[in-house]
């Protein structure tokens, strides 16, 4: 399994109830889609960091693929490009806005 947890910052002039929306609406049902998509799920967040200066964290998603391959291909197609030149107008550029990562390991403690 090929999993990717990508951070999202909303521009700050984007509400909330917006972000989401489109989140929900437009973004997610992109990825839902795809045949090479096994799993899609959205975690909004209430960033409650202090004050470090950084943007708030709006939300996460996690997205998992059967393979590298898969992930390749999905993001090669005309609708994750089409969807992700849509999400400028709701989301911070990268690394700050959209910041994905791979899952290495997971350990569960509890």
């Amino acid at each position: 399994m090929h999993e990717l947890m990508t951070i999202i910052r909303k521009h700050p002039e984007v509400s909330t109830e917006d972000f989401r929306h489109f989140m929900e609406h437009e973004y997610g049902p992109t990825y839902a889609a795809m045949p090479q998509v096994n799993r899609y799920v959205q975690f909004y967040l209430d960033d409650m960091s202090s004050g470090d200066g950084a943007p708030a964290v709006d939300a996460i998603v996690q997205i998992a693929f059967s393979s590298a391959e898969d992930m390749k291909t999905a993001l090669a197609t005309d609708a994750y490009r089409q969807v992700a030149e849509r999400r400028k107008a709701f989301m911070l550029d990268a690394p700050e806005g959209i910041h994905p990562t791979r899952i290495a390991a997971t350990k569960i403690l509890v």
